[in-house]
């Protein structure tokens, strides 16, 4: 049986392609639902490097697993010159997701780098979506899982930088479902559930670590004098508040 998605714009109704949905509780009310299909031979899952896209690749490895699915999943990489560099994170977790899951059908995935014409609003965000809608259509991929989760409390995050400029549609989401065939199953979660999770399943010393969620700008970076993570950005802001929340100090910010 299909899920029904309800479309709020024009109050309609779509249907999801999923057989049914798996899901994580977390703390207070968040939660993290994991679509899945036994139809599905490929999903493409976002995978950035960042803290929420990485234990959204082990719930979804853990799922398809405890399923007993052979759904391949490809993770997906996108690195902005301009920023800092998230491709051998994303390489780390991927390698690490595979074998703490056993999950043997997590492919070895598909990097792309963003053309230095592209970086700027709007294109950047252009070039992201066509080239994730380009390889859906040419890769044979049956579903897409992105890791964008529930903005913070506004009570949280009234001291972040630049408030104002976060993705506003991730304040108030009442579905996981973007389209058919593409979900955010983070989406009811924010980054205290987030990390509510890693302790639940034991990832703050194996997965946490190899993470970055720090969104600077390299050039800004070097003419502020700051070091990595900035732990100024909106992005480290939120992903502090995320691990204070839980009691936990960031693993990845622990001198060697």
């Amino acid at each position: 049986m299909e899920l029904i998605l309800r479309d709020t714009l024009n109050h309609g109704q779509k249907y999801v392609h999923a057989a049914g949905e798996y899901t994580y509780e977390a703390n207070g009310t968040n939660r993290t639902i994991i679509p899945y299909s036994p139809d599905w031979k490929r999903i493409m899952l976002q995978t950035s490097g960042g803290l929420d896209s990485s234990l959204l690749l082990y719930l979804t490895a853990r799922t398809f697993k405890e399923l007993g699915l052979k759904t391949e999943i490809v993770p997906f990489s996108v690195e902005v010159p301009n920023k800092v560099k998230n491709l051998e994170s994303a390489r780390a977790v991927i390698e690490t997701v595979r074998e703490a899951v056993g999950y043997d059908f997590i492919s070895k995935g598909v990097e792309v780098i963003m053309p230095e014409s592209e970086m700027m609003p709007p294109k950047k965000n252009q070039f992201f979506n066509s080239t994730v809608m380009q390889f859906i259509e040419n890769e044979g991929i049956d579903f897409e899982f992105n890791g964008n989760t529930k903005n913070p409390p506004l009570s949280a995050r009234s001291h972040f930088p630049h408030d104002y400029s976060r993705e506003l549609t991730r304040d108030h989401r009442t579905t996981i479902y973007n389209a058919t065939i593409s979900a955010c199953p983070h989406a009811m979660n924010d980054k205290s559930g987030i990390v509510f999770l890693y302790k639940k399943f034991g990832l703050i010393e194996s997965l946490a670590p190899l993470t970055l969620s720090c969104d600077i700008n390299l050039d800004k970076m070097k003419r502020k004098g700051w070091g990595f993570p900035c732990g100024n950005c909106w992005w480290c802001h939120e992903r502090a508040w995320g691990f204070a929340s839980n009691n936990i100090d960031d693993p990845s910010l622990r001198e060697n």
